[in-house]
C-alpha cells in the first residue's frame, strides 16, 4: 500500500509524506491503495515519510487524490537533483574589471630575469647541453589572483570545475614561434617580483636548480602542454586538476609554465632548444594577455576515479600494437606484435611516416588499447546518472631523453573486439586504425605537445556516457595524430602506480536542451513532472503538455543536448496514460 500524510487548509491539499506499504491502512477502513490498480484516498488518510510539502490541487471533496501504480512503480515519484547550470567565466587582465594577473620571467641566465607586467613578450626555452656550460632554461611564473569567492565573476569555493584553460598568445616579433613542447604545472609555493629566482629552486640533483620543477618538490605534475605554435597563434592548454585543488582549498599560488628538465643531463636533457614568446600581462591589447577560463557547476557531482592498484582497482588491460616496416600489410618477419602493457615499466607509441604509394615507411605505427572494466554499479559510476565529464588521464614516461612528444595525439571510442592476439594487419579490412573503416570512431579529443612527466587529460566524456546508455564496450584507442614522433608514457604496468593510466568521472544533472514534459527541471520525466501538470492544468498547462509528458515518460536527459530513454516495461506507458485519463475525468467531479 502506498501512504500518503496530506492536511487540509481552505480547498487546498498539501502532500507533507510518502511510504510505501503492502497491506490496507486498516481493519475495516475505506481508505485503500491497491498495488497495479487505481486506488481513492480519502481525507483521513495518514502515512509516514515526508516528500516536502508539494501542493498537488486544489479541492474539497472526500476523494482528493488519485495514483496509478504498476508494481511497486507510482506516478508520485521523486526527481533526481534540481537541474544546475555550467557557469563559465575568464580572467585576463584589463578585461571585465579583472586586474589580479601577475607573470614574472626567471632564468638560469640571471640577466634575463624580471617581471613581466611592464613588457610586452615573455621569452620561453629549454636547456641546450650542447653549450659549455649548458644553459638556456627561461621559465615563466603566472598567478591570477582573487579568482575564488562570492563576488561576481568569481568562482564559488567547494564548485567543481568542469573546464579549465590557460590561453597563451604567442607573439610576432623575432622568432616567436616554437615546436614545443612546453607544458605547465601548478606552483606549490608563493612568488614574487623579489624573492623569486630560477635559482633559489634548489634541485638535489647534478643541476643546482631546474626551476620550479615537479620532481624537486616544488609544482605539481604538468597537466597541459602546447606543442606546435606559429606566430600569432591563440592556444589554451587543461588545468583543470589545478584550478580544481584551489577550488577545493589548497592556496593558489600560480602556475610555472617550463621546458622541464630530466634527472641526468646526458639522459634528461630538456624537452626543447626552440624557444617561445608569449604576449604578457603587459601587453597593450587586454585581449591578448594570459586568461584563465574557467567552467564550473555548484550541483551535486558524484566523482569516481579507477586506477590499476589504487583502492583495490584491478579492471585495467592495455596493449601496445605494432606494424611491421610496412603499415599497410602483414609483416611476415615476425616485427609486427602486440604487447601487454602491463608488462612493460614504459612503452611508447609513435606514428607512421610513409616513404611511397606502396606504404613502406621509415617508422613502425604504435597505437595503444585501453580498456578499463567494471565502472559501473555499486559504489561505481552511477547508471542513473548523466555522464557530466569524464577524462582518461596519461601521463608521460619521465626516464628517457624522448619521452616527450610534440604530438599531436588523438583518443577514439574503439569499435572493434580486441585482445592481446589482435595484430595490426588484421584489425579491419584495411590494416590500422581507420575511422573509415569502422574500427575507430572519430577522435574524442587531441592533444598536442607532451613533456616528460606530464599528465594528458584526455577528455572522453562521449565515450563513457556511450557507455552508461548501453554501447558495447570495446575500450579507448590511442594514436599518432599527423606525428612521427614517439611518445614514451606510464603503462598499467608502471612501477609508479599514481602514474598508471586512469579514468576520471564526473556524474551529474547539468541542464541541457529542455526535456519535453520535464515540468521541474530535474532532467528527467516522472510522476513528479505529472504532479506539476496537474496542479497547473488549465492554467499553465494543456491536454498537449500531457501528451509530452506521456511521450518521454521514463526518459533521463544527458549532459548534453539528447535525451536517453530508460527501458521500462512494456506496460507501462498503456498503464500510465489510462491512468492520467481515469484521474483527469474523476479530477473535474472533485474540484469544487
Amino acid at each position: 500500500m502506498l501512504n500518503l500524510s496530506y492536511g487540509m487548509s481552505e480547498k487546498k491539499l498539501r502532500l507533507s509524506s510518502l511510504s510505501l506499504l503492502g497491506k490496507d491502512s486498516g481493519e475495516g477502513s475505506k481508505n485503500r491503495l491497491l498495488l497495479g490498480r487505481f486506488c481513492v484516498v480519502d481525507s483521513f488518510f495518514v502515512a509516514q515519510v515526508s516528500f516536502g510539502g508539494i501542493e498537488l490541487m486544489t479541492a474539497h471533496y472526500k476523494y482528493l487524490f488519485r495514483a496509478a501504480l504498476v508494481g511497486v512503480c507510482c506516478v508520485v515519484l521523486l526527481g533526481a537533483a534540481t537541474a544546475q547550470d555550467i557557469v563559465t567565466t575568464s580572467f585576463q587582465n584589463g578585461a571585465n574589471g579583472y586586474t589580479g594577473t601577475f607573470d614574472r620571467g626567471i632564468s638560469d641566465v640571471a640577466s634575463q630575469e624580471t617581471d613581466l607586467g611592464g613588457v610586452a613578450y615573455g621569452w620561453l626555452d629549454g636547456v641546450d647541453i650542447s653549450l659549455s656550460p649548458p644553459v638556456g632554461d627561461r621559465q615563466i611564473l603566472m598567478r591570477f589572483d582573487n579568482i575564488f569567492g562570492t563576488g561576481q565573476n568569481q568562482i564559488p569555493t567547494g564548485a567543481t570545475i568542469l573546464e579549465a584553460e590557460l590561453i597563451l598568445a604567442t607573439g610576432l616579433a623575432g622568432n616567436a614561434q616554437t615546436g614545443g613542447p612546453f607544458g605547465v604545472a601548478g606552483l606549490l609555493q608563493a612568488f614574487d617580483s623579489t624573492t623569486s629566482y630560477f635559482m633559489d629552486f634548489e634541485s638535489a640533483t647534478e643541476f643546482e636548480s631546474r626551476g620550479a620543477w615537479w620532481k624537486d618538490g616544488y609544482a605539481t605534475r604538468p597537466v597541459g602542454c602546447w606543442g606546435f605554435m606559429n606566430p600569432g597563434t591563440v592556444g589554451g592548454t587543461n588545468v583543470v586538476p589545478i584550478v580544481q585543488s584551489w577550488a577545493n582549498g589548497s592556496p593558489n599560488y600560480g602556475f610555472v609554465i617550463q621546458a622541464g628538465m630530466g634527472d641526468l643531463l646526458e639522459a634528461g636533457q630538456s624537452n626543447t632548444t626552440d624557444g617561445w614568446a608569449i604576449r604578457t600581462t603587459g601587453f597593450p591589447y587586454s585581449d591578448q594577455r594570459p586568461k584563465l577560463e574557467v567552467s564550473y557547476t555548484t550541483a551535486e557531482v558524484i566523482k569516481t576515479s579507477f586506477q590499476e592498484g589504487t583502492n583495490g582497482y584491478t579492471g585495467t588491460t592495455m596493449a601496445i600494437v605494432s606494424s611491421g616496416p610496412n603499415a599497410l600489410i602483414y609483416d611476415e618477419d615476425g616485427s609486427e606484435i602486440t604487447v601487454d602493457a602491463s608488462l612493460t615499466e614504459q612503452p611508447y607509441l609513435d606514428g607512421v611516416i610513409f616513404t611511397d604509394s606502396a606504404g613502406n615507411t621509415n617508422s613502425q605505427d604504435r597505437f595503444g588499447l585501453l580498456k578499463f572494466d567494471n565502472i559501473f554499479g555499486s559504489g561505481a559510476v552511477p547508471t542513473t546518472i548523466p555522464v557530466a565529464k569524464a577524462w582518461a588521464v596519461i601521463t608521460s614516461g619521465d626516464d628517457h631523453k624522448d619521452t616527450r612528444s610534440q604530438g599531436s595525439w588523438s583518443i577514439h571510442t574503439m569499435l572493434r573486439p580486441w585482445d592481446f592476439t589482435t595484430l595490426h594487419s588484421n584489425i579491419g579490412a584495411v590494416a590500422g586504425l581507420q575511422v573509415g573503416d569502422n574500427d575507430i570512431s572519430p577522435a574524442l579529443d587531441i592533444k598536442t605537445g607532451m613533456i616528460q612527466g606530464s599528465e594528458i587529460w584526455f577528455d572522453v566524456t562521449d565515450y563513457v556516457e556511450g557507455l552508461r546508455t548501453g554501447a558495447v564496450d570495446y575500450g579507448l584507442a590511442i594514436q599518432a595524430y599527423n606525428t612521427g614522433d614517439g611518445w614514451f608514457f606510464h603503462s598499467n604496468g608502471s612501477s609508479l602506480t599514481e602514474a598508471r593510466p586512469r579514468l576520471v568521472v564526473y556524474s551529474a544533472f547539468l541542464g541541457g536542451e529542455p526535456l519535453e514534459g520535464d515540468f521541474d527541471g530535474d532532467l528527467d520525466v516522472d510522476g513528479a513532472d505529472f504532479l506539476i501538470w496537474q496542479q497547473g492544468f488549465g492554467t499553465t498547462y494543456n491536454a498537449g503538455d500531457l501528451a509530452a509528458w506521456q511521450s518521454n515518460f521514463g526518459t533521463i536527459q544527458s549532459s548534453g543536448p539528447m535525451a536517453t530513454a530508460i527501458p521500462e516495461p512494456s506496460t507501462l506507458l498503456l498503464l500510465m496514460g489510462a491512468a492520467i485519463a481515469v484521474a483527469c475525468a474523476r479530477m473535474r467531479s472533485f474540484v469544487a
